[in-house]
């Protein structure tokens, strides 16, 4: 199986809705702030598209999603098809490597803005065995940020991800937390927002805090992937006159107000 989906994947995406719903319910507000100037998008990796909200999705006249999952596409028209049908979207489906494909996906689709969803996370785990994780991710996002520049485009995307205790059933969920990409990485230290959630043990870094230009505006999600794990993601939209691409600094990633230790290994839950 794939890390990046399978049916095994699929599954419990539908299990967790309940699970994942104040997340999603915290995407859908993000959206609904970004106002893309292009009607056509571009989708990549979006698997089902289970976080993402048909709503958002109905404000565009035509969309190109591509997944590296071959069942994603048949799971997206269960989740979004009838209504995108409706509304007269056009959408088209392709299964393949998002990344891969982006240089020929951008010259055919030369005025659509881009969403990678979930993806960029995952790319450490397509590292090659003779590569360390961190240079090839690293090279990854440079490739994908040239490629982009003088796109409008979006990404949502793991930070961290590791074991937590949980929300007692008392306690809400914790919030959207705003940011701005700078240079330095100074204001990302404090992590309270997510405290509620008892994070402990190993987390791991999937080294995407090099992702947006200085200038974007952040969001920083709490992800209850299941109740005693947790993901640390990050939402940004990129307007194409933010400014150049200049890295988000990653060493104050590594000084965190809970205990973790940086991990190469795949994540339990894959």
């Amino acid at each position: 199986m794939n890390p990046s989906g399978g049916l095994r994947w699929h599954w419990r995406a539908w299990r967790s809705a309940a699970l994942w719903s104040p997340t999603s319910a915290l995407i859908a507000r993000w959206l609904a702030g970004v106002q893309p100037s292009s009607k056509k998008l571009l989708l990549l990796g979006p698997s089902a598209g289970w976080m993402l909200p048909t709503e958002w999705l109905l404000r565009f006249d035509s969309i190109v999603a591509i997944d590296i999952d071959p069942f994603a596409r048949w799971f997206f028209g269960w989740r979004h098809g009838a209504a995108l049908k409706v509304a007269g979207v056009r959408w088209r489906y392709q299964t393949g490597d998002a990344l891969a494909e982006l240089p020929r996906l951008l010259t055919a689709n030369p005025q659509a803005c881009v969403l990678l969803d979930n993806l960029l996370g995952q790319l450490r785990f397509h590292t090659p065995p003779w590569q360390d994780p961190t240079v090839f991710t690293s090279l990854q996002l440079g490739e994908i940020k040239r490629l982009l520049r003088g796109r409008e485009w979006g990404s949502v995307h793991d930070l961290l991800s590791g074991p937590a205790q949980g929300l007692p059933t008392e306690h809400e969920f914790p919030a959207a937390r705003q940011a701005t990409a700078v240079e330095s990485a100074e204001h990302l230290t404090d992590v309270a927002w997510l405290s509620a959630a008892k994070p402990n043990g190993d987390w791991l870094d999937h080294l995407t805090d090099q992702v947006f230009p200085v200038g974007t505006e952040l969001q920083d999600l709490a992800w209850a992937f299941s109740p005693h794990y947790w993901h640390w993601l990050q939402v940004g939209w990129v307007k194409p006159e933010v400014g150049t691409q200049v890295p988000v600094s990653r060493s104050d990633y590594l000084n965190r107000s809970f205990s973790r230790r940086v991990q190469s290994k795949r994540e339990p839950h894959d």
